[in-house]
This record gives structure tokens, sequence and C-alpha cells, in this order.
């Protein structure tokens, strides 16, 4: 029961906050070329939250669950979240070829599993793919600002719904708001953001709350809900 936002009006921000429910998890910085948080889920960790060697960040969190979106059987032609995931973050595909790739490709929920991607460029378009509904590429002039919880965004006509219902629409509209008033955008702003949108149990807690600083190529995450103390990521991605 994860939130995300972009902040894409002067300079370009990504905020997440991972929402746990007790599962495993470990975080690897590539080297320094990326970022990758894995999951642990039936005794494997998956690919959940990072960011490529082009900069691209990319996630999945839980959504409300449709019967389309529904586990099938994996082929070249279609593949589960988690692999989308994988693709994204260990490859150094871009943007436009993740486009066309879901074009190619249906997206389906992996078994026992209900979730959407957000997949963010560096110069802030993004695209949410929600199994079994449908695929949206948003272009930064589109909107100032985009905030994903656990309800189908895809349910609206528009990434910046006014008021929304579902899983999370509470931490949906305070983050709305929130970024709303925003003129300009600085790490410690994000992070005030987060800790406003954090969860603090029972079922879900905040476990990682992150920044990704787009234009230095920084990324800083504080864990356990922990906000006075950040670590730093200086990340040295492609050209």
């Amino acid at each position: 029961m994860c939130t995300s936002f972009v902040f894409r009006k002067n300079t370009i921000f990504v905020g997440m906050n991972f929402d746990n429910d007790g599962k495993a998890y470990k975080i690897s910085d590539a080297g320094g070329k990326g970022f990758l948080i894995s999951v642990k889920a039936g005794g494997v960790f998956y690919p959940s939250i990072g960011i490529n060697p082009n900069g691209i960040f990319a996630n999945h969190q839980t959504v409300d669950p449709n019967e389309n979106g529904g586990y099938k059987r994996q082929n070249a032609k279609r593949w589960v979240t988690s692999k989308l995931i994988d693709v994204v973050l260990k490859t150094n595909v871009g943007f436009s070829e993740i486009a066309a790739m879901l074009e190619q490709v249906e997206i389906v929920n992996a078994p026992n599993s209900s979730a959407h991607v957000l997949i963010v460029a560096p110069n802030g378009d993004l695209c949410v793919v929600e199994p079994g509904r449908k695929n949206i590429v948003s272009k930064k002039a589109e909107s100032d600002w985009f905030v994903l919880t656990n309800f189908p965004i895809s349910d609206y006509g528009t990434v910046t719904p006014k008021t929304a219902a579902g899983s999370g629409s509470d931490r949906y509209t305070k983050g709305a708001r929130l970024l709303r008033e925003k003129d300009r955008m600085t790490v410690e702003d994000g992070f005030s953001i987060l800790k406003d949108v954090r969860q603090d149990g029972p079922a879900w807690v905040t476990e990682l709350s992150l920044i990704y600083d787009v234009a230095h190529r920084e990324l800083y995450y504080a864990q356990r809900r922990n906000f006075e103390d950040v670590k730093k990521v200086k990340l040295e991605l492609n050209a």
C-alpha cells in the first residue's frame, strides 16, 4: 500500500513511500549505476523499486483488484508486473522503448497479486501500467504533479483527479493538496510530503521513503520513518 509522487513543474523530483506488510527486502546501489529495492515473495527476491542506468524510475504498488488483470501464464507476449520491472531496471532500456514494448506485450498480475506499475522518464514523462485496465502515458506538459496510491488511476479521465475513491484515496488527496501548493521542490520538501502521507500500521508500515532528484542525479532515502537520518546515493548514470 505505497504512495508515489512526481513533481514536474520546473524541475523533476520523484518521491515514494515503500509501505510494507512484513516482507523482507534488500537494497542495492548497483555500484552507483542505479538503485534497486528487491522484495521477497515466495522465497525469492523480486525487483520492486529502482532507477535504471538511463535514469528511469520504476516501481509497482498494490492496486484495487479487477478480474481482467488476473494471472495468466507468461510467454514472449505476456509478462507479469515483476518481469516488466525487471526489464526496466536491469537493462539500458529507454522510455520510448518501454512505451513501444507495452504496445507489444500484455502485462498481467503475478499469482495472488494485484499491482500497478509506475515508470518515470528523466524528462518528467510518465507511464502507469494497470493490468486488466489500461496503460496511461502522460507527458510532462499535462500536469505539474502526479500522485499514485492504490486505487486505479485509469478509472478517471485525468492523471490528476480532483476527487478519488478506493484504497489510498486519503493519501492521494493529502499528497495532491501538498503538491498543488508547491511552486518549487527541494529534497527537504519532498520528505516533508512523504512524512505527511506515511503509514504507521498496524497492517502497513512505511518501511522506506525515497526522493530522486533527477537534475542532480541523486537519490536520498530514510528507513523506518526516521526522517532525520537520510542517506544519499550519487548516481553515475548514462549520459
